[in-house]
């Protein structure tokens, strides 16, 4: 008696895991604002729908203030992972060493015009830490001019101070539910 059975053989797929890029601590942190604001959105339309012009309206401001806070932190974040210039340094052909900076500039792009800036090498960390964190330009001057990141509980006008719920957002480790204390002074505004 002839057997016939026959074995058909899967080809196995191959996951190439180890080329696969991990997101980085502020792309996890972008992806989980904007699913936290999704939620929200899906939630407040749900209840808006439901209880047509039953919200009172201080939980509405609440609400308003809590959305426009989230796009405020989006926004922030997504300048941290794009900087709005970048660092270029220069050095004088006798000394290449980073410890003997003797020139340090900040380039930019403005009206499809490159411009560059002058600085002191002297704030080459500080600058590099308000670039990581999402600093608009107009902030980086104003801490480039007062060598030190100033912040302001509320908005002075034509000054590139940063705002004061950036920095309580920062202390609490970028707490995804935290509400910063100073945030409803800003929220009538909007961030440059």
């Amino acid at each position: 008696m002839m057997d016939t059975t026959t074995t058909t053989r899967r080809k196995r797929v191959i996951t190439r895991t180890a080329e696969r890029r991990q997101a980085t601590p502020k792309e996890r942190q972008l992806i989980h604002l904007l699913a936290n604001l999704g939620c929200s959105c899906a939630r407040y339309a749900f209840q808006h729908a439901t209880s047509k012009g039953k919200i009172p309206p201080e939980e509405r401001k609440h609400l308003a203030e809590w959305h426009f806070l989230r796009l405020q932190q989006i926004r922030r974040v997504e300048r941290g992972l794009e900087p709005v210039a970048q660092l270029k340094r220069v050095y004088y052909r006798s000394q290449l060493s980073p410890r003997s900076l003797k020139s340090l500039k900040l380039l930019w792009v403005e009206d499809d015009k490159q411009r560059v800036k002058r600085l002191d090498p002297e704030l080459d960390e500080l600058l590099s830490f308000t670039l990581n964190l999402g600093d608009t330009l107009k902030q980086i001057f104003h801490t480039i001019e007062s060598k030190d990141r100033v912040f302001s509980r509320t908005p002075i006008t034509g000054v590139g101070v940063v705002p004061l719920w950036v920095n309580e957002w920062e202390e609490s480790d970028y707490e995804i539910n935290f509400f910063p204390p100073s945030f409803p002074d800003w929220a009538n505004i909007v961030d440059d």
